[in-house]
C-alpha cells in the first residue's frame, strides 16, 4: 500500500511540468523551514512562558505567605511579651491573703493600659485575658474576663492540657455571639510559677479575619492562582469563591510535599493544576496556591495562534512570489529548449540571444558559444583526418624498419656461425634479442621479467663494446617477475646511469646495482650507480614533470622526463620516478608502480 502510494506520488511529480515543480519546490523550501521553526519556537516559548509564570506566581506566593506569617506572628509576639509580665501573674493569682483590693484595682488598671499600648504598637485587634479567680475587678474590666463565662464554649473545650499555645480561626467560634465570629486568634495558657501544673489564666490576642483576607486577595497575588490558608487540609481562607471548600480540600489533600518548594501537578474538579505549599510557624497551619493549567498555558495558546496566522500569510505570499519567479525563469528555459530541439533536428546554424546575467543567461550564452565551437571543431576534424592518414603511413614505415633490422641481424648471426666467429655471433645475437624485446609483438605492456631481460641484453652489449667495464649486481624478488609494466622504462635509466654516470668517471668503469621488490603499496625497481652523480640543476632538468604540451628527449636517447610522464599517464599521480643523487658519490633512481598481475587469458596466450 505504501509502495503503491509512493510510486503514484513519484509519477505525479515526474510527469508534472517544470513550472509546477519549481512552484512546489520554492513553496516547500519556505514553508517547511518556517513550519519547523514555528514549531520549535512555540515549544520553547511555551516552556519559557510556563517557567516565567510559575516563577512569578511563586514569588507572589512567597510574599503573600510572608505577609500572612507576619500578621499571625504579631499575635504570638504579643503573647510572648505578656507572658514575661509579672503583673499578669499577680492579677491572675488566686492568693487573697496578701493582695489588697486597692492593689488589685491598680494592677488591673495597669494591665489594661499595657493591653491597650501593645494593641496599638503591634497592630493586633484586641487583647484579652481569662482568669479563674473571682475577684471583683474581673467583672469590671472588659479585657479581663472570668473563665466561667466561656467554659461552655467549643473553643474552650478544645484546649489540650498538654499544650500551652493554641490557634483558632473564625469557624472555631461558631457557637459564640455574632461579634466574636470574625477573629483569627492566638491563645496561651498561663501556669502558676509555684505549681506548673496549675493553670491560672488564658491570654488571648485577636486579629480580624478581614485583614488576612485582604492579604491573600491583593491584586498582585490572586491574578493567576487560588491562594489558600490551611489548617492541615481544612480551608480556613481562600482568595477565590469559584470552587467550594470541599473541592479545594480534596484537591490539596493530594499534595505530597516530597520536594519542598517544588510545584506538583494535582487534579481540581477534573482539571489539572499546579500546587505549591509553604508551612507556617503555627502547628499544622500552612499557605498554599493552586494554579490551573489554563492560567499557565493561555499566553502560549495565544502565541501559537498568532504564529500560525503568520505562517499562513507568509505561505501565501511565498506561493505568489514563487509563481512569478518560475514564470520568468521558465520563459527563457523554454526558448533554450526549442533551440536545442532545432539543433537536434540538424539546424546547427541556429543561435539564441542570451538574456540576463544569472545562471540561465550564462547557460544561453554558453550554448551559443558551444555551437560556434562545434562549427569550428567540425572544420578542424576534416583537417585532422588528413593529418591522421599521413601519421598512420609514417607509423607503418617506423614498424617496418626495426623488423628489417632484426631480420638483417639474424642473417649476420647465421653467417658468423658458419665462419666460426663467436664474438660476432654473441654481439649480433644479443642485439637481435634486444630489438626483438623492444618490438614485443606490438604490445605496450610487458612483464617485469621481459623488461629486466631487455636491460640485461643492453648491459651485455655495452660490456662487449667497452671491455666489461660495467659490473652489475642483480637482486630481484621472484614474485615481481610476472607483474606487468609498460615497456622501455628500465633500459633508458640504465643507459643514463652508464653513459652520464659511470663513463663520466676518470677510470670509465663502475658498479651498477638493480633491485626489485614488492610491498603493500606497490613495486619498487631501484637502479643505483657509483658514477659522478648529479647536481640540483641536472636533477630538476631530468626528473621534474614535463609541462603540458612539451615533448622532451635527452641527448642521444629516450627522454628520462618522458619516462616519468609515461608512468604518470599509465598509473596516476602517486607513481613515477624518484631520484636521489650526491655529486661525486652516487645516484639512485626508483621506479614506483602498482602491483598488476597478468590475467589468466594473457597467461594462456
Amino acid at each position: 500500500m505504501i509502495t503503491d502510494f509512493y510510486s503514484r506520488l513519484k509519477k505525479l511529480f515526474t510527469d508534472s511540468s517544470l513550472q509546477s515543480k519549481l512552484v512546489w519546490i520554492y513553496f516547500l523550501l519556505i514553508i517547511l523551514p518556517l513550519g519547523f521553526f514555528t514549531f520549535y519556537a512555540v515549544h520553547q516559548l511555551s516552556a519559557l512562558v510556563k517557567k516565567q509564570t510559575l516563577a512569578s506566581v511563586h514569588k507572589a506566593f512567597d510574599n503573600t505567605a510572608d505577609a500572612v506569617e507576619g500578621e499571625l506572628g504579631r499575635l504570638g509576639s504579643v503573647l510572648d511579651i505578656l507572658t514575661m509580665d509579672q503583673i499578669v501573674y499577680q492579677v491572675s493569682s488566686q492568693e487573697h491573703s496578701d493582695y489588697s483590693y486597692t492593689r488589685r484595682l491598680a494592677d488591673s488598671t495597669q494591665l489594661a493600659t499595657t493591653f491597650e499600648h501593645l494593641r496599638l504598637l503591634s497592630g493586633v485587634s484586641s487583647i484579652r485575658m481569662y482568669v479563674k479567680n473571682d475577684y471583683l475587678y474581673s467583672n469590671q474590666q472588659h479585657d479581663i474576663i472570668p473563665v466561667s463565662e466561656v467554659e461552655g464554649s467549643g473553643w474552650y473545650r478544645s484546649l489540650d492540657g498538654s499544650l500551652s499555645s493554641f490557634w483558632f480561626y473564625p469557624g472555631d467560634f461558631s457557637d459564640q455571639p455574632e461579634k466574636e465570629r470574625y477573629w483569627f486568634t492566638a491563645m496561651r495558657v498561663i501556669y502558676n510559677p509555684s505549681n506548673i501544673h496549675e493553670p491560672l489564666a488564658i491570654l488571648r490576642a485577636d486579629t480580624r479575619a478581614s485583614r488576612l483576607e485582604q492579604l491573600i486577595r491583593q491584586p498582585g497575588s490572586t491574578e493567576n492562582g487560588i491562594y489558600l490558608l490551611l489548617r492541615e487540609n481544612e480551608v480556613l481562607l481562600s482568595s477565590s469563591d469559584t470552587y467550594s471548600a470541599e473541592l479545594v480540600s480534596s484537591c490539596i489533600s493530594q499534595y505530597t510535599g516530597d520536594i519542598p518548594g517544588q510545584w506538583e501537578s494535582l487534579t481540581l474538579e477534573g482539571q489539572g493544576c499546579y500546587a505549591l505549599c509553604s508551612p507556617l510557624p503555627q502547628p499544622g497551619w500552612r499557605m498554599a496556591v493552586l494554579l490551573p493549567y489554563g492560567e499557565v498555558y493561555r499566553p502560549s495558546h495565544t502565541l501559537r495562534l498568532e504564529m500560525l496566522l503568520v505562517v499562513c500569510i507568509v505561505g501565501l505570499l511565498s506561493y505568489g512570489i514563487a509563481l512569478a519567479i518560475s514564470r520568468s525563469t521558465l520563459s527563457r528555459l523554454s526558448r533554450l529548449n526549442q533551440t536545442m530541439q532545432a539543433v537536434e533536428q540538424g539546424d546547427v546554424a541556429i543561435r539564441i540571444t542570451p538574456e540576463g546575467k544569472d545562471e540561465i543567461g550564462q547557460l544561453m550564452g554558453s550554448f551559443s558559444r558551444m555551437m560556434e565551437r562545434i562549427d569550428s571543431l567540425m572544420d578542424e576534424k576534416v583537417a585532422y583526418g588528413r593529418e591522421i592518414k599521413n601519421l598512420e603511413l609514417k607509423a607503418l614505415q617506423a614498424q617496418i624498419n626495426p623488423h628489417f633490422l632484426y631480420n638483417s641481424l639474424d642473417l649476420i648471426s647465421c653467417t658468423a656461425i658458419v665462419h666460426n666467429v663467436p664474438e660476432i655471433t654473441r654481439m649480433v645475437s644479443a642485439l637481435a634479442r634486444f630489438y626483438k624485446l623492444s618490438l614485443s609483438r606490438g604490445r605496450e605492456v610487458i612483464s617485469i621479467e621481459d623488461e629486466l631481460q631487455h636491460a640485461r641484453l643492453y648491459i651485455q652489449i655495452q660490456n662487449m663494446r667497452f671491455e666489461d667495464r660495467i659490473h652489475v649486481e642483480w637482486d630481484i624478488e621472484e614474485k615481481v617477475k610476472d607483474c606487468q609494466i609498460i615497456k622501455i622504462v628500465l633500459q633508458p635509466l640504465i643507459e643514463n646511469a652508464i653513459i652520464h654516470g659511470i663513463f663520466e668517471k676518470p677510470e670509465r668503469s663502475g658498479t651498477l646495482s638493480v633491485s626489485a621488490g614488492c610491498r603493500e603499496d606497490g613495486i619498487r625497481i631501484i637502479v643505483r650507480d657509483d658514477g659522478v652523480g648529479m647536481d640540483a640543476t641536472a636533477l630538476h632538468a631530468n626528473f621534474d614533470p614535463t609541462p603540458p604540451g612539451d615533448i622532451t628527449q635527452t641527448k642521444g636517447g629516450y627522454g628520462i622526463r618522458n619516462i616519468n610522464d609515461r608512468l604518470h599517464l599509465a598509473y596516476g599521480a602517486p607513481y613515477g620516478l624518484f631520484c636521489e643523487s650526491i655529486p661525486g658519490s652516487h645516484t639512485t633512481v626508483t621506479i614506483f608502480i602498482p602491483v598488476i598481475r597478468p590475467c589468466p587469458a594473457k597467461n594462456r596466450s
